[in-house]
């Protein structure tokens, strides 16, 4: 049985290659047409709406200020990492953030970009622009010089579309569509008759070798690739390709075409070695028309199609298999012999590998091969369960044999059920039911690992367990192999361990490892749930994992073997073969958002940031870039340190982001690294800062002066206002008592008047009627000055207040001054309300005052006095008039009714005051 790796065509097996960024993640248009990397990592893609920036994460549209035409025809790198664009009106320069028109190239549709002593542009409209610098200080600052200085016109009488530009040998040349190829010399151009001659030239490129490759339109299908490095001397490739519209050579001397109809196509040594197309890739290929090709730092290959941008992992694992039968694609075990020659053995058959193809070896072809070994003369061994068998089929030991190796000039097996047995005399050193795994230490050791009793050492004479390897019993032991600075490897159901200086150390815990190789300071472990797993030690963050699985493109995560093929890994697993090759190019690293007192732009990061008092924490948030690993595969270690270079934090995880907080003052650096899923390290990304030391608190020093002033102040105020708040007790005491001695006043002079005065009228009254004339009118006048005096002894000290109590001498007030009234009072008020007489001697005063007001000044026809008791025990009293509306804040009376009215109310603490009624009229409220 044969199988040629070289000639595997895509199968399903292998989508996982391919992937896609359309107008569902972002793309501007469909119709990408260029494509370029700058060394930061990032892919550019020109649409025909537009240009799109990758990251690996996300696509960012940019519309180029003063740009007059969105559709990009060519994208070019220079040599200081500025981002050249051809649009369908001129060019335009990306560089540090900022677009800008090179205002010369107007109106001209830019198709090719060429870096030469000058810079070369060719167009769609018949000339090839030549740009020269005005200044040495001006960098987009260019004039031009046609060439030629006159339109060149194309086989339809329009002007020639220049397609491409190229340095052959030192000459310009370019492309062009009706005239094949034009050479440039002097200002002019003219035409080079080669042979064979295509007319329609879409795609000119170069390698490293200089070697130069020419792509063209061709009828019916014919040969349109052309290798040449002399320009007269064109050399068809063996193939027909159909019209070839763009080139990309590769590493290897090759070059990668994209066709208008045919997909994409691999040559190396001009031969065609693989042809990709939307139908043979089931759709991975999104489009057979292919606008650009271009092979990034890390060699993926990005194509430009009508239907968005494809991605190509031509290093992603391989999957093959050896058989349709699943027992016959079940790989065991890797062997490297000394001859250099790979062997696989799997559940049926044994295989060697050699010049890319695979072939099985008859006398193997039902057999189960568990290992693979040699004995001293380089004689293949094959461990079978029916026996150690050499190459040809004979057989050296019966039994189930496990394992082979050599030790002190003679060769051992592992037979399974029997124990440790020495081949050319059948002699048996060690006896045990279950080894499963041998390994010489030179002629120092034999080690032997067993099912459930853990690891023996044989010295030639005695076998013993080794102590310090106790924590590998009552778990199967793999494989063992011996590391590169003298220590020991053991894979089993339980992990791999590493075993140097009498310590053993667990590397992979928890997972059940078939098979370990190492590759210098790399460990791959095959397993049987998690993949591949690799492993590498960081000086600073220890051991690094990562996993290659089902997910990433293996067909099974159950792995059983692992043999390194020159730049490669061979993997076997249950269900078939697999290539890999791991990325040799370290990832980048930029920082996407570092936050402190603000967001910083990415310029600033190259000089120190300076966080003011009091910040003292920041977050910086990077992102690796690769496009071979998947944003969530990145793996980033961050370290924090001071001024004097000492760790204060270390950090390792998935997650991109770092915020160190609580900083003391004084200078310090983030250094981040991200990792890749091969482990590769990018260059350190370091971000250096400051946090600033607490000034001298000179605002908070005289604030704690201020306060101290302000407490003397305060409690010198608080001393004061108690003295005014005892004087205006006093006062107010005083003034009670001055109130209640006017009141006595009242009263005495009341019964002054009433006792003397009257008693005198009285007198004058009695001797008038002993006058002979008339004295009628005399004894009237008499009466009416008793009838006055008594009125005024009333007023001032209200007798019917002291005989019956407030609410009848209210109510008769009311009575007293005006006729239509009504007074309502709650039954049990008068019990109710326990109010001092002089308080309601206050009260009396101050509706007096309030009914003289009304009578006097709102001409009321009708007056309304209620009096109730809250259910807080206090006293109201309501008088509601119909007259004339007024507000005793606005209008300023003349008299001292109102004056006297707040004034009686201050002194016994009550409230009042004044209100419109909702039918008019006024509404006087007191309470107590």
């Amino acid at each position: 049985m044969r199988i040629n790796a070289q000639d595997v065509q895509p199968t399903a097996q292998n989508f996982h290659q391919w992937g896609a960024i359309t107008l569902f993640n972002g793309l501007p248009s469909d119709n990408v047409r260029a494509i370029a990397q700058t060394s930061d990592g990032v892919l550019w893609f020109g649409t025909d709406n537009g240009l799109a920036r990758f990251d690996g994460r996300r696509v960012q549209t940019f519309t180029p200020k003063n740009a007059d035409s969105n559709k990009i025809l060519t994208l070019k790198i220079a040599d200081d990492d500025s981002l050249w664009i051809g649009t369908q009106n001129g060019a335009i320069i990306y560089k540090n953030g900022d677009f800008q028109t090179i205002e010369a190239t107007k109106n001209f549709a830019i198709t090719a970009i060429l870096f030469d002593e000058n810079t070369f542009l060719a167009t769609e409209n018949g000339v090839i622009l030549k740009l020269i610098k005005k200044s040495a200080n001006g960098e987009n600052d260019f004039e031009t010089e046609k060439i030629p200085s006159e339109k060149l016109a194309g086989s339809d009488g329009q002007p020639l579309k220049i397609t491409s530009l190229a340095n052959a040998n030192g000459k310009i040349i370019a492309g062009t569509r009706s005239r094949g190829v034009l050479g440039v010399e002097n200002g002019e151009t003219f035409e080079i008759f080669s042979r064979p001659r295509p007319f329609f030239v879409n795609a000119l490129a170069q390698d490293k070798e200089k070697n130069l490759w020419l792509g063209a339109d061709s009828k019916d299908e014919g040969n349109s690739f052309f290798a040449f490095q002399d320009i007269d001397n064109l050399q068809r490739t063996g193939t027909e390709a159909g019209n070839v519209l763009a080139i990309e050579p590769d590493e290897n001397g090759g070059a990668w075409l994209g066709t208008q109809a045919n997909g994409l196509l691999h040559f190396r040594a001009r031969q065609q070695i693989e042809n990709f197309t939307f139908e043979n890739t089931s759709g991975g290929l999104r489009s057979n028309t292919i606008f650009d090709v271009f092979v990034d730092r890390e060699g993926v290959i990005w194509l430009g199609t009508n239907r968005g941008v494809c991605r190509f992992d031509a290093l992603s694992p391989f999957n093959q298999t050896l058989s349709d039968n699943p027992n016959i694609n079940f790989v065991r075990t890797f062997f490297r012999a000394s001859d250099g020659r790979i062997y696989a053995g799997t559940n049926r058959g044994l295989f060697i590998y050699a010049d890319g193809t695979w072939l099985e070896t008859s006398n193997f072809a039902s057999k189960t091969v568990y290992s693979i070994g040699e004995d001293y003369a380089g004689q293949l061994l094959i461990c079978t369960p029916n026996g150690l068998l050499d190459y040809t089929g004979k057989l050296k030991i019966a039994g189930d044999v496990r394992a082979v190796a050599n030790f002190q000039g003679r060769t051992y097996a592992a037979i399974f059920g029997r124990g440790i047995v020495q081949i050319e005399n059948q002699t048996q050193i060690f006896t045990n039911d279950s080894p499963s795994a041998l390994f010489a230490e030179g002629d120092k050791n034999l080690w032997f690992g067993t099912v459930r009793d853990g690891v023996f050492k044989f010295d030639g004479r005695n076998a013993k367990p080794e102590n310090a390897l106790e924590i590998l019993r009552g778990a199967p032991i793999r494989k063992i192999i011996k590391g590169v600075e003298k220590d020991l490897w053991f894979a089993g159901e339980r992990g791999l361990f590493r075993y140097r200086n009498g310590e053993l150390q667990a590397i992979i815990s928890n997972e059940d490892v078939r098979d370990v190789t190492i590759i210098n300071s790399d460990i791959w472990a095959t397993t049987l749930k998690s993949g591949l797993i690799h492993a590498r030690f960081d000086v600073d963050f220890g051991w690094l994992i990562s996993d290659l699985n089902a997910e990433q493109g293996l067909p099974s995560d159950q792995i059983f073997a692992v043999v390194r093929l020159e730049n490669r890994l061979l993997i076997g697993t249950n269900r078939g073969l697999v290539n890999y090759a791991p990325s040799a190019v370290a990832p980048q690293i930029v920082a996407t958002r570092v936050l402190s007192q603000r967001l910083y732009e990415a310029a600033e990061l190259n000089d120190k940031i300076n966080l003011d008092f009091p910040q003292n924490s920041i977050l910086v948030e990077v992102a690796g870039l690769s496009s071979r690993t998947f944003p969530e595969q990145f793996q980033y270690t961050f370290t924090l340190k001071n001024a004097d270079g000492e760790v204060l934090e270390n950090k390792i995880s998935n997650d991109a982001q770092f915020a160190p907080v609580n900083l003391l003052s004084g200078e310090y650096q983030i250094e981040s690294r991200a990792f890749n899923k091969d482990l590769l390290a990018s260059a350190p990304l370091i971000i250096r800062f400051s946090v600033a030391r607490a000034p001298f608190p000179w605002t908070a020093t005289l604030l704690g002066v201020l306060l101290f002033v302000a407490s003397i102040g305060l409690i010198w105020a608080g001393i004061e206002r108690r003295r005014i708040s005892q004087k205006n007790k006093e006062l107010a005491v005083a003034r009670f008592d001055l109130a209640n001695e006017a009141e006595r006043e009242r009263s005495r002079i009341a019964r002054d008047l009433h006792d003397q005065t009257l008693a005198d009228l009285r007198k004058l009254m009695m001797m008038s009627d002993e006058l002979p004339s008339d004295t009628k009118d005399f004894r009237a006048e008499i009466e009416s000055v008793s009838m006055e005096i008594r009125r005024i002894c009333e007023d001032l000290s209200p007798s019917v207040l002291e005989n019956v109590g407030l609410n009848p001498a209210l109510e008769f007030l009311l009575q007293n001054t005006i006729e239509n009234y009504k007074f309502t009072a709650a039954e049990d008020s008068e019990e109710q309300k326990n109010l001092k007489s002089n308080v309601q001697m206050q009260i009396y005063r101050i509706a007096q005052e309030v009914l003289n007001n009304i009578k006097r000044h709102s001409d009321a026809k009708f007056v309304e006095m209620k009096i109730e008791i809250s259910e807080s025990a206090q006293f109201m009293l309501s008088i509601h008039d119909d007259g004339t509306q007024f507000n005793p804040t606005e209008n300023a009376p003349k008299g001292r009714g109102i004056a006297n009215i707040k004034s009686r109310a201050a002194i016994i603490e009550a409230e009042i005051a004044w209100q419109n009624g909702e039918n008019g009229g006024n509404v006087f409220r007191l309470t107590k």
